[in-house]
């Protein structure tokens, strides 16, 4: 899977860009867990007092390490009625399993939110109990070894993204399905055992209308006409988890080519097929399978690949079995930068990853996820680096999202180890998140340094072969990497795998002054306080020099360091540096911190540097700013002293996201008046500037104009905003940007900007916009402008919708309304409707589903940047102790950046 879960201050800064947004960075993401237990699982001891299992909608680990030697060898029969008006689907499952002798346990079957209507065991009907998440049998129905259990039933379909997903087009009423199912909501479309140590084979009939499509896992075996509607049969596939299992239908368009003998094919909603590059989408499909292939030492073992387009979807991408869906900001409605274009080819290249790690391979239980993530987060990178017109150029922009976001959450009070105990399905959920994603999959890529990168690649196809179609623990994996290098691992996964936190690394040297070279250096190594693990990794020393204008490579020396002191021998008589910098080409997981004297030199000469080493020297720089050591108004000089001669796409997106985040700080510090209005005006000085700078029509313009259409807000940029709507030139002027396409998604960004200032004829543009724009997107767009205005009816109204137990809104829309309801440049109505939402949260933490509480911490932000609001905050954040484990870790972070923006505010 692939998910966008940037930090707090990352997803704000996208919020009222509307459908700028990327579904990329990477967001979502867990961690690591207990491996359930894998002894034999052909008897269960008769002395052995068996668990009962908990009436809740989460599945408990020990339970289901029960379950798995309760139950083995299982396979599925499943038959799926679909139509176009009703909402909900008839499905029946067949399940053919062996039961463990001695078995004194009851039999549950998950199965959330459904209706049975029939239950049939080895041929005779049964009674049940159903406890609205699963289905329990009582022992005694059930014989020894072999059993078929039929179960019949009916399940609305799914609004919120999980399960079997229903979307109807509000332009032409065509109806779009799609299953999602990881981690745990398999079990919302059909009756069966939902754990990924359970693998079956599946069999799959599917009766829909004639004109749908119908995609599964294998492709179907024969398609049957009966009337108006198809009977397809698709044949039985090998052993997989029950989270990869697929099934989509419904009037997509599809396009089809092929990967060597493997057959491709592309669907996306008819409405949106205009906008489709099939050209692009199958050559980043064949890159990835070429280089997979070849550096796996194994063919793609599940015999064809689709991939699927989907409205609503939740994250960016999931790993389906032979039939991947993606989310629909990967289709543009205008033209891609080549930042957009390299993560669509990143997470084409992560979930086709995963056919092999995930899919062929598979973690026990939800702690090993980051055998599925991380991997798949650093093999999509590293193809797109080795096979991809992109080349190298891909690791600038991990380090500037991936990475950063794991920086950040790894300093942060909810941080983790890469694997940890996962207690349910509930937690697994939660932990989807930075660190293993980013972080692992950053602790891999120093791993490959660590034992070379040729004995890592050994390793990893030595595990695929070992242990295809099987189930697998964290040592599997790093016992491989270790015969295959030759290296004993033991300490490194201790302290990289199993405990949190990140270390800094700085430069301690003296330069000789008789002949200018350097006489000693040692890299010094700390951890933080509560966390304090001295690490071993493998880094690169670059030493540079200023001279003519230009900044020279002196010299670059790897060095793996251990421990707090490490001295660099080699360092002896090099010419004596300006500037040191101990992690070129980013290839360890660490923060550097900079000496004085190199920090002066990033000040003074920061675009004489390359590009890959210019974003992290800024990224030096903003650390000092969310530190409390640079005020944000000298960040702010700084940008505006030299952004405006950065011409590197790379580099210009990384400064950009740091821009928005410095706007939202601006807002929500309420620094004294003159102070506010002078950072806001050096914000949208520098980013018109850069904008009318850039050469016309190219990605940089772009992104400068994204940035300055979020970051600027006086009456003189809304005026320039309305101009660029206008297509009439006596209306516009002399106004309009050179060059640049105002595609439709920008247009939307503009007129959401105007409502949120309540500029001149808002009303009126955004009713005539949504005239143009009568797509699913442009109905969301057209609540976002209103949601955004600072009307206090417009705000009363939307707290009742947010609150209220039954949504009127599918989620997706709701998702888009929670991270424009109440903007930071609002401070009247936060101050009234903060309180008040954090009032009912004690109530929507039971009456919400997960999906729309991670919606909703994702979108407002219930910080104040006051003393008040800390303890406000603190004080929630005590009452939820207790409440879902989401819950709680939001409110946590809340109160830790809240602390941070006030240390931030007394350096102004």
């Amino acid at each position: 899977m692939t998910t966008e879960r940037l930090n707090d201050m990352n997803n704000n800064a996208s919020k009222i860009s509307g459908l700028r947004v990327r579904l990329l960075s990477p967001l979502l993401i867990c961690t690591l867990l207990l491996g359930a237990c894998n002894q034999s699982r052909q008897t269960v001891p008769a002395s052995s007092a068996p668990l009962t299992r908990v009436a809740q909608a989460s599945l408990d680990q020990a339970y289901a390490a029960q379950r798995a030697q309760q139950i083995t060898k299982v396979d599925y029969d499943l038959v799926f009625t679909l139509d176009e008006t009703n909402s909900f689907f008839t499905g029946k499952s067949i399940i053919h399993f062996e039961l463990a002798k001695n078995n004194t346990a009851p039999v549950t079957v998950d199965f959330d939110s459904g209706t049975i209507k029939a239950v049939r065991l080895n041929g005779a009907a049964i009674p049940w109990h159903y406890e609205k998440w699963f289905i329990e049998f009582a022992p005694e129905l059930f014989r020894a070894g072999k059993n078929i259990l039929e179960i019949e039933y009916e399940r609305p379909y799914a609004t919120a993204g999980d399960g079997l997903h229903r979307f109807k087009d509000p332009t032409t009423g065509n109806v779009y399905l799609y299953s999602n199912c990881e981690p745990y909501n398999a079990n919302k479309m059909y009756p069966h055992f939902d754990q990924p140590d359970m693998k079956a084979s599946y069999k799959l009939q599917v009766t829909a209308p004639a004109s749908w499509q119908v995609v599964s896992a294998l492709r179907e075996q024969k398609i049957t006409r009966n009337g108006a509607q198809q009977v397809w049969d698709f044949p039985q596939t090998a052993r997989i988890p029950s989270y990869i299992f697929p099934l989509h239908a419904g009037a997509y368009r599809v396009w089809e080519d092929n990967s060597g003998s493997v057959p491709l094919r592309l669907f996306a909603r008819q409405e949106m097929a205009q906008y489709v590059n099939p050209e692009e989408w199958f050559l980043f499909t064949r890159q990835s399978f070429d280089f997979f292939n070849e550096y796996f030492e194994q063919p793609y073992p599940f015999v064809k690949y689709d991939q699927l387009v989907v409205p609503d979807f939740n994250s960016g991408a999931m790993e389906n079995l032979g039939a991947v869906t993606f989310n629909e900001t990967f289709v543009s409605r205008g033209v891609k930068t080549r930042v957009e274009r390299i993560r669509h080819g990143n997470v084409i290249a992560h979930e086709m990853a995963h056919m092999w790690f995930g899919n062929l391979v598979t973690m026990e239980w939800w702690n090993g996820l980051w055998l599925n993530e991380s991997f798949a987060t650093y093999m999509a990178y590293l193809q797109q680096s080795k096979a991809s017109e992109f080349g190298t150029d891909v690791w600038d922009i991990f380090y500037s999202n991936y990475k950063q976001l794991a920086y950040t959450m790894d300093q942060q009070v909810i941080t983790h180890p890469i694997e940890l105990p996962i207690i349910n399905t509930a937690e697994a959920f939660t932990n989807f998140d930075s660190i293993t994603y980013g972080k692992g999959a950053s602790v891999l890529k120093q791993l490959a340094q660590l034992v070379g990168e040729e004995n890592f690649r050994k390793g990893v196809a030595s595990y695929l072969k070992k242990y295809a179609y099987q189930n697998t623990r964290q040592a599997d994996f790093i016992n491989e990497i270790a015969r295959a290098s030759g290296r004993d691992l033991t300490d490194w996964s201790q302290t990289w795998l199993a405990q949190a936190g990140l270390n800094k690394i700085n430069v301690e040297y003296q330069c000789d002054p008789n002949n200018s070279t350097i006489a000693s250096l040692a890299l010094q190594q700390t951890a933080p306080a509560d966390l304090s693990v001295l690490r071993e990794q493998r880094v690169q020393l670059g030493f540079y020099k200023i001279r003519s204008g230009q900044a020279q490579l002196l010299g670059s020396l790897p060095v793996t360091y251990t421990g707090a002191t490490t001295p660099v021998a080699e360092a002896k008589g090099l010419p004596c540096p300006d500037l040191v910098f101990p992690n070129v080409d980013d290839w360890g997981y660490v923060r550097v911190e900079l000496d004085k004297k190199s920090m002066q030199v990033v000040r003074e000469h920061i675009n004489l540097f390359d590009a890959g080493l210019r974003i992290m020297l800024w990224q030096n720089l903003w650390d000092e700013v969310v530190d409390a050591r640079l005020p944000l108004t000298e960040y702010l000089a700084l940008a505006a002293r030299h952004s405006v001669q950065e011409t590197r796409v790379e580099v210009v997106a990384a400064l950009t996201g740091k821009l928005k985040l410095a706007r939202d700080y601006v807002q929500l510090m309420e620094v004294p008046e003159k102070t506010l209005a002078g950072a806001q005006q050096v914000l949208e000085q520098l980013t018109f500037a850069n904008m009318n700078a850039a050469v016309a029509g190219s990605d940089v313009q772009k992104l400068w104009f994204d940035n300055y259409v979020y970051s600027a807000s006086s009456a003189h940029a809304l005026a320039w905003m309305r101009a660029q709507l206008m297509e009439d030139k006596k209306q516009s002027g002399d106004k309009k940007l050179a060059g640049l396409v105002l595609d439709q998604d920008r247009r939307w960004a503009l007129i959401v900007r105007l409502n949120q200032y309540q500029y001149k004829d808002y009303r009126a543009l955004t009713v005539a916009e949504q005239k143009k724009d009568s797509s699913d997107t442009g109905v969301q767009m057209a609540l976002v402008s209103e949601v955004v205005r600072p009307q206090p009816e417009v705000k009363a109204n939307w707290f009742t919708q947010i609150i209220a137990p039954e949504q009127t809104y599918k989620l997706a829309t709701m998702r888009l309304v929670m991270a424009n309801y109440l903007p930071f440049s609002q401070p009247q109505l936060r101050s009234v409707y903060v309180p008040k939402l954090l009032a009912a949260l004690p109530e929507m933490s039971v009456t919400h589903e997960e999906r729309f509480m991670l919606g909703f911490f994702r979108g407002i932000f219930l910080r104040g940047c006051t003393a008040g609001s800390v303890a406000r905050l603190t004080e929630a954040r005590d009452q939820a102790r207790a409440s879902h484990p989401l819950v709680y870790r939001s409110l946590r972070v809340e109160v830790q950046e809240d602390e941070r923006c006030v240390a931030m505010k007394q350096l102004l």
